[in-house]
């Protein structure tokens, strides 16, 4: 089993000394052409004109998209993923990149979230709720 925290990359580490597309190209373990690279790169929001930026430039939204491509290019999705507050500090365009990163993910989750609306929106089926201490 394979966890991680998308937002902290505790375990998945973006290595800073590379560029976006050299990041991406290090996930590529089923030597995928360099033109598939580069359409997921662009279906993230990394564009042509982001390929060369190093990846130590990203913001925090920049590294969860980046992170969520890198895994689609590697094909092979942990068990489990732990999402922190996932929706904390992301603009609208990166909840919905999320969001949908999210809905086509076939592991397990275990979401800690306030936002009720992306709670829905990926389909969570059991909530603990914890009583005020």
């Amino acid at each position: 089993m394979i966890s991680f925290d998308l937002f902290r990359s505790n375990i998945l580490h973006l290595s800073s000394h590379l560029s976006i597309y050299e990041q991406a190209q290090q996930f590529n373990s089923d030597a995928l052409p360099e033109h598939e690279i580069k359409i997921r790169l662009n279906r993230f929001l990394f564009g042509k004109d982001d390929w060369d930026k190093p990846c130590q430039l990203l913001s925090g939204g920049e590294k969860m998209r980046l992170i969520l491509c890198c895994l689609t290019i590697q094909q092979q999705s942990p068990d489990l993923i732990i999402l922190d507050e996932p929706t904390n500090n992301l603009d609208l365009q990166n909840i919905r990149i999320l969001t949908r990163a999210i809905q086509l993910y076939k592991g397990t989750l275990l979401v800690i979230s306030h936002d009720a609306v992306f709670l829905q929106e990926i389909h969570i089926n059991k909530v603990i709720k914890l009583k005020d201490l």
